[in-house]
């Protein structure tokens, strides 16, 4: 490992990640987030005095309402915190492990849209179309000059990741949302998938590393009473990391036989 090399990506990836971050903070503008929470909240308010008054009539006291709880805007400690120090730590391991070669730039690519990612998710529980759609295409183009991968690969990942999120939409009534799904093509299309033997399956070990580190922020968050049952926990965040960590693994060497 090149210390001068690990410690100088980990400073380029902490601009990186505060460029990230500062990417956030446009599309909350550009996607109106403030606009549309505001709507919807005059439409909860609206329906609770509703409610309200309909109890009156019927001579009842009105039900007490959960107090509606807003989001936030603008920098905060996720765009000027979290996004460097993730982005430092995503540069420092990919370069410091790879060196710098043309795997370990598209690893360094891929590290600055999962930081953005993250930070949105946390902060709004939403994955943009606007970052997940053109990432999506930039994968697929890549994927012919990726070793282990190929555009085949790519497009079968994509379709089988995507495909089981978006089963996975249905069946829990919205739980897991459209941009789960989105982004479940997205880490397809970046690991890859062939079904001719155990060797490719990195978009398979991708989901389940995901869903083992989903899993245990799940239970530590109860155990600790951070969360309860109830609150909403971004699943975005534990897909990027199982991604990540297959793309610390590595693809397999071998050719790809499509």
């Amino acid at each position: 490992m090149n210390l001068a090399l690990t410690v100088g990506a980990g400073a380029a990836g902490a601009v990186v990640g505060l460029g990230a971050g500062a990417l956030s903070v446009f599309l909350e503008r550009v996607e109106r987030l403030r606009e549309e929470e505001d709507e919807e909240r005059a439409e909860y308010e609206a329906d609770l005095r509703r409610e309200a008054e309909q109890a009156q009539a019927r001579g009842e006291a009105p039900e007490a309402a959960a107090p509606w709880q807003p989001e936030s805007y603008g920098w905060s400690w996720l765009e000027w915190g979290l996004a460097p120090v993730l982005g430092a730590l995503g540069f420092a391991v990919f370069a410091g492990n790879q060196g710098l070669t043309w795997i370990s730039a598209e690893d360094l690519l891929w590290v600055a849209v999962f930081v953005h990612i993250i930070v949105v998710d946390i902060k709004h529980r939403l994955i943009l179309d606007r970052v997940t759609l053109p990432a999506l295409a930039v994968a697929l183009l890549l994927a012919g000059v990726t070793p282990g991968l190929s555009i085949v690969r790519s497009l079968v990942g994509a379709a089988v990741v995507g495909g089981f999120f978006l089963v996975m939409h249905v069946v829990s009534r919205r739980g897991i949302g459209l941009g789960d799904a989105k982004l479940g093509g997205l880490i397809g299309a970046i690991t890859g998938l062939a079904f001719d033997g155990f060797t490719h399956l990195q978009a398979i070990d991708a989901v389940v590393a995901a869903v083992l580190f989903g899993g245990a922020v799940a239970i530590l968050l109860l155990v600790t009473r951070l969360r309860s049952l109830k609150d909403p926990i971004p699943y975005g965040p534990f897909l990027c990391a199982g991604a990540a960590l297959v793309m610390f693994q590595g693809l397999t060497a071998q050719p790809p036989l499509i």
